[in-house]
């Protein structure tokens, strides 16, 4: 594939792609806020999107022949909280990233990642020519960052494709997303930190859940075979319930678990069900392979993993703080 930078490239969905990516590319940078962290082999441009002087200079001196833009803020709740930041950074940062590589001498191909959150609610499955309605300052950015697109659709050389993904999970999501909360709730519960107790949100809302891998291998069919200033939707075209989800996790585990709704936890207005019609990039060759059974059990995995080493680091810290103690202690001279 030539060059490729992969904007927002320690994230979640940034380390599945890169680590696909690194043997099939003849050189593989990706651009962080915060660096590379445990990235290996792979040149890391410790920028944020937001300082155009910066992003231009990174991308003047890599040079891509494909780059994939994932950098965004990407939480409804902290959109609601910071939205100044959120559209800097979805809006400005990408228009920062377009506008230096489309006037490049040698244009890049470019996948500007989006969300389905874009879409108004729909009876029906949500294709890509679906009437627009974001309810949120996150999807409202991302709606506006994909409309960028339109300055530049004249361009020879290069162009940019849109991917509009719907849910997505695997090992290595933050537990701030529904399933990841779920199953790290569960390793939890398993190593007898928890009560049986699954805290969540509305168990009836269905969506429609795509593997990340399955997503990663979507996104690099669209760079390689998607239409310029075409937008396509990321999905299985299937919904499922929390509800059912939680079923998966229980017969994963062996568990069954008392469910807690909280609050806190439940969406103001929140839409009962969001499924995509995924025929437009079934059209490229792409099909999702891994069922949500495998993404069930590979996220229990990771997040027993993840507790074990906590709970391993917090009785090695216990031991230390128990011996400070004891040569802390003043020897009785009774």
């Amino acid at each position: 594939m030539g060059r490729v930078l992969i904007t927002g490239g320690t994230g979640f969905v940034g380390r599945h792609l890169a680590s696909f990516l690194k043997p099939r590319t003849s050189r593989l940078a990706v651009l962080a806020s915060s660096g590379c962290g445990d990235l290996r082999e792979i040149e890391c441009y410790e920028v944020d999107v937001c300082d155009s002087d910066d992003v231009r200079a990174a991308i003047h001196d890599f040079r891509p022949d494909h780059i994939y833009h994932l950098a965004a803020i990407s939480s409804v709740e902290l959109s609601w909280k910071s939205p100044r930041l959120t559209y800097e950074v979805n809006v400005l940062g990408t228009l920062n990233v377009l506008e230096t590589a489309m006037n490049l001498p040698a244009p890049p191909r470019i996948l500007n990642v989006s969300t389905a959150q874009v879409y108004a609610p729909s009876a029906s499955a949500l294709s890509e020519d679906s009437a627009l309605g974001p309810d949120n300052p996150y999807a409202a950015s991302k709606a506006m960052a994909e409309f960028l697109r339109v300055q530049y659709q004249k361009h020879i050389g290069g162009g940019i494709v849109t991917a509009r993904s719907f849910n997505h999970a695997g090992p290595g999501q933050s537990p701030g997303f529904v399933l990841s909360s779920i199953a790290k709730q569960f390793a939890e519960i398993e190593a007898g930190t928890r009560e049986p107790n699954l805290v969540v949100g509305n168990i009836h809302v269905k969506r429609d859940f795509t593997d990340v891998r399955d997503v990663i291998q979507a996104y690099c069919l669209l760079l390689e075979k998607g239409n310029v200033n075409e937008v396509y939707n990321v999905c299985s075209g299937r919904s499922w319930s929390i509800a059912q989800i939680i079923n998966e996790f229980e017969s994963a585990s062996g568990i069954k678990v008392a469910i807690e709704t909280h609050p806190d936890k439940h969406r103001a207005g929140e839409i009962r069900v969001v499924c995509g019609n995924p025929a437009r990039i079934r059209a490229t060759g792409w099909e999702p392979h891994i069922p949500l059974e495998t993404t069930v059990r590979d996220l229990l995995s990771y997040w027993r993993l993840s507790v074990r080493e906590q709970s391993d680091t917090q009785k090695r810290s216990d031991v230390e703080t128990s011996k400070d103690r004891m040569r802390s202690t003043p020897l009785s001279t009774q």
